[in-house]
């Protein structure tokens, strides 16, 4: 049959005639990875048999894949392969292409078709323009063959296994009707099943989230008119700057079955983002998007009215905003590992296969998982695991990430092509997904022009029958986006969601993401109270009820999500209904209208308000996070003032609580203002609570992220007290320096007063010696770059800073300038190019003695992670691959850990400039030790 090799794309048609050439040529063929091949696909030394049974070449033979892509065509196919070669064969003789050897033999494969006429046909000039071009450049060649692509063709009827691995990208028109023309070992009750999965699904997700963006139930927002791409920024070792999504389906095409790789490169992407940065969303349409691709145009017929209603509905969204359309049609699978990670603390031992066959059963009835486990071996899949961050507990997320890894490793068993992109949040991640397999994504914030493009969207989506309606919104959002204070509410997709939600019916815009998610949920509770009906008076008469209802749900599952066997996002709705009654009794003291009232409320508050939703039977949950991080942060402030800030200060050790402690914070800053100074001041006070806490100063990384909120901007005071505490960030361990030293410089921006305290801090910093001056200079070098005053002090302080720099100082300083790591070289030094003189472990810094059984399992844990010493200027300086993460192990009990926790203090405490690097990593495992002895949060007066 006639296969569609258009889709293969120059890589993939390279990767196709190497796997051909190896089953036709035989073993003896080499083959050449990604990267410049020096004009070889693969390559041949000795004797094969070819071009036919009984015939031999003999000699040094190369293989070279011409692809053409099939847009804007005007040259015919075989002059267009006439000239390539040319090009080619030309190459061979130019001295600075410097390729070496000639080859006796050459084999050319093409996706072009050539006619069979004799003489005047495609095959015979292009064999013809081979034998003159070769004689003109003096290319001995013994022997050649052009594969075309009728020869192509039949090669792949020939060969099943290359037929197979290849037929995601290869089956022409409605893959799924022609499956069994493609893969003889596949069966009809398959392609049934996985038409009938894939339609079900993109019916069923064709919506945006956000309890329908506020919207009323009969007037949901489709996925596909709102649908834009992210910004983002890949490939660690060589950052740059690309879009998520389009990202994630260029790297889909490509043929990921363990047999065919050939780089180490990870293969799988995982999606990092903020709260509200669209992470989830962002999965759904790369999802959709295969879905899209797997259910061609030619298959609509066998589809429902109302499936095809959305597949052409959402080809067109996507063209418009153009959506790259995936050329490896995978079938894509999407779980929340919340639910899965709910399932299996249900007391079953599931394995992650087992589970998705249980999700895919629920559209194609039947399926088990001997059934997934044979599609995913025939036909390529794209699996999106959403949301890590949602699994608080560590026990859990390493139960839930170890059956990951299980799946994995039975994929690779199966020789699966499967693609793998998770999300999560980059607070309180430590890498669990390892970093040899999943290459980190890191979402941007979004810029001002990509806000209001998206606003745009979604004005026209809301009110595409409403033009003046849109126009006002419009006008407003802009108006929005020129006000400092709203523009940096305006930095991700929620926050444009609401905002442009709550400008529809508001004049007066939020001042911080506080009020913004308070306008939002009050909006929505107007909009159901004016409403003249017996739930509109319900929810007027028992405001207070409802408030409660929603800030108990929050704060509870919140206090949950940390603990060990707990399930994540949700609660037992006759856990709720009981604590409502409790709370209703105290209130009326009637049994009876208790229970009914009860009943009532919850069911208003999940079927018209939308924020607690049933995400499951006999269960209650937030739809988004960030409303449920919103609803925890309205309990944490209730209550007496006396009990307000010790509440806050014990949840600073806790990563899943620090979106909910910023949002908290800022309702402090809205609605206590008395209580200000006070939770500026516990700030100092965390930091001073032991000696882990004055070397990690959590304290001082909150104060950076309340700038970022840009809290106080309009409270000099306290802007200041907060960059004063946050400059002390500067010479201790920075972490992110990167985002130290940007939020650190645009706060400068805000008040002169805060520019001097940032200078003087500067100062005492360049003032310190060893690694507290390093860790110094990448702040410094940083705000060189920048322009203004702050940016001139730098480079001032720098230059004299660098050249009173010891010579050890100076060597340490120049591993700054290594492109491979921060490529921020340091005035008057040498730029570095790493070379491992000699190669070391963690666990050789360690210092002190180690009797406790666990904390030797922990130090010999860090044997795993290379430390690379250089030998600068004769010194010998340890460099720690920034890149790779570290993850410190769980302990049992309070005492290892305490141990653990000594003996980083003491290795960080013991470097020198030199090893600035080794306190880096220590550093980086001592805050996961930190999360790990935070004690539970008591939550007095709520819970």
């Amino acid at each position: 049959m006639d296969y569609d090799l258009s889709p293969l794309g120059t890589r993939e048609f390279e990767h196709l005639s190497q796997s051909l050439a190896k089953c036709v040529l035989g073993p003896g063929v080499s083959v050449f990875g990604d990267g410049k091949d020096g004009g070889r696909e693969a390559t041949f030394h000795g004797s094969v048999t070819f071009p036919h049974e009984g015939q031999t070449w003999d000699g040094y033979g190369v293989v070279q894949a011409k692809f053409r892509q099939r847009e804007n065509q005007r040259v015919p196919d075989a002059l267009w392969m006439e000239r390539s070669v040319t090009e080619e064969l030309q190459k061979w003789v130019e001295p600075a292409t410097k390729r070496g050897e000639l080859p006796e033999f050459m084999l050319f494969t093409t996706n072009v078709v050539l006619s069979p006429v004799p003489e005047t046909g495609g095959i015979d000039r292009v064999n013809a323009h081979i034998a003159n071009e070769s004689k003109r450049l003096k290319i001995p060649l013994k022997g050649w063959a052009v594969w075309h692509f009728d020869e192509i063709c039949r090669y792949l009827d020939m060969y099943s296994d290359v037929r197979h691995a290849y037929a995601g990208f290869i089956t022409p028109g409605d893959v799924l009707s022609r499956l069994l023309n493609v893969l003889p070992d596949a069966v009809a009750e398959t392609a049934d099943m996985i038409r009938i999965h894939a339609s079900m699904e993109l019916v069923a997700d064709q919506w945006v989230r956000l309890g329908q963006a506020g919207a009323e139930a009969s007037g949901k927002i489709g996925l596909g008119p709102v649908a834009v791409d992210l910004e983002a920024l890949a490939n660690p070792r060589e950052p740059e700057t690309v879009h998520a999504g389009a990202y994630a389906i260029a790297r889909g095409d490509s043929i990921m079955r363990p047999t065919l790789q050939t780089a180490e490169d990870p293969r799988h992407i995982l999606i990092i983002g903020g709260p509200g940065q669209g992470k989830s969303t962002l999965g759904q349409l790369i999802c959709q998007a295969y879905r899209v691709a797997l259910l061609d145009e030619e298959g609509e017929h066998m589809l429902t009215a109302q499936a095809r209603e959305v597949l052409r509905s959402l080809r067109g969204d996507l063209a418009e905003i153009s959506f790259p359309k995936p050329r490896s049609r995978r079938w894509p699978l999407r779980i929340a590992l919340h639910d899965y990670a709910n399932a299996v603390l249900g007391g079953e031992e599931l394995s992650l296969l087992h589970f998705l066959a249980q999700k895919v059963s629920k559209r194609a009835p039947g399926v088990k998982a001997s059934t997934l486990s044979r599609w995913l071996r025939t036909w390529p899949s794209i699996i999106v695991l959403d949301g890590l961050d949602e699994v608080a507990s560590p026990h859990t997320r390493d139960l839930v990430m170890t059956r990951i890894s299980e799946f994995l490793l039975q994929a690779r068993g199966l020789d699966a092509d499967i693609f793998v992109v998770g999300t999560t949040r980059p607070q309180g991640y430590k890498g669990e997904f390892h970093h040899g397999d999943y290459e980190p994504v890191m979402l941007a914030e979004m810029s001002m022009d990509d806000a209001l493009h998206y606003a745009g969207r979604l004005a026209k989506a809301r009110h595409h029958d409403d033009p003046d309606m849109r126009e006002q919104v419009d006008k407003r959002i802009v108006a929005a986006s020129q006000e400092t204070a709203t523009a940096r509410l305006m930095r991700s997709p929620l926050q444009v969601t609401i905002m442009s939600l709550l400008v529809e019916k508001h004049a007066r815009m939020p001042q911080n993401r506080f009020e913004l998610f308070d306008a939002y949920y009050n909006t929505i509770y107007e909009r159901e109270i004016g409403k003249p009906n017996e739930t509109g008076r319900l929810l007027a008469e028992n405001r207070q009820h409802v408030d409660w209802l929603h800030q108990h749900v929050g704060v509870l599952l919140q206090t949950r999500a940390a603990q060990n066997g707990q399930r994540d996002s949700i609660m037992r709705k006759e856990e709720l209904e009981q604590r409502l009654h409790e709370r209703l009794l105290e209130e009326i003291d009637d049994l009876k209208l208790a229970t009914t009232l009860g009943a009532k409320l919850i069911d208003a508050a999940t079927d018209r308000l939308v924020l607690l939703v049933a995400p499951e039977l006999g269960y209650i949950g937030f739809e988004v996070r960030s409303l449920q991080e919103y609803s925890a942060a309205r309990a944490l402030i209730s209550g007496p003032d006396h009990e307000i800030i010790p509440r806050l200060e014990t949840l600073v050790r806790h990563p899943s609580w620090r979106n909910a402690w910023l949002l908290a914070a800022a309702g402090i800053f809205t609605k206590h203002s008395h209580l200000r100074a006070d939770l500026v001041s516990a700030l100092r006070t965390v930091d001073a609570e032991d000696e882990v806490a004055m070397l990690l100063l959590p304290g001082a990384h909150l104060a950076l992220s309340l700038l970022d909120e840009d809290l106080a901007r309009q409270h000099p005071r306290y802007q200041n007290l907060l960059v004063q505490h946050a400059a002390e960030l500067i010479s201790q361990q920075p972490g992110d320096a990167h985002a130290v030293s940007d939020i650190l410089i645009h706060a400068a921006t805000r008040h002169d007063q805060a520019r001097a305290h940032l200078e003087r801090a500067a100062k005492a910093a360049a003032d310190s010696r060893g690694r507290r001056l390093m860790n110094a200079c990448q702040v410094l070098a940083r705000w060189a770059r920048t322009q203004g005053p702050l940016g001139l002090f730098s480079r001032q302080l720098l230059d004299r800073t660098v050249r009173r720099m010891t010579p050890p100082e100076r060597a340490a300083a120049r591993l700054f300038s290594a492109e491979t790591t921060w490529a921020l070289p340091l005035p008057d030094l040498l730029t570095y190019s790493l070379t491992t003189e000699s190669r070391s472990d963690l666990a050789s810094f360690i210092t002190a003695n180690v009797a406790n059984p666990e904390v030797e399992c922990f130090v010999e844990s860090l044997r795993r992670h290379p430390v690379y010493l250089q030998d600068i200027d004769g010194f010998s300086v340890a460099y720690v691959d920034p890149n790779r993460p570290l993850e410190a192990i769980p302990f049992d009990d309070p005492v290892s850990t305490s141990q653990a926790q000594q003996a980083c203090v003491a290795t960080i405490e013991a470097q020198d400039e030199t090893g600035w690097q080794i306190a880096m990593a220590f550093t980086g495992l001592l805050e996961q030790l930190l999360y790990e002895t935070a004690p539970e949060p008591r939550i007095h007066g709520i819970i």
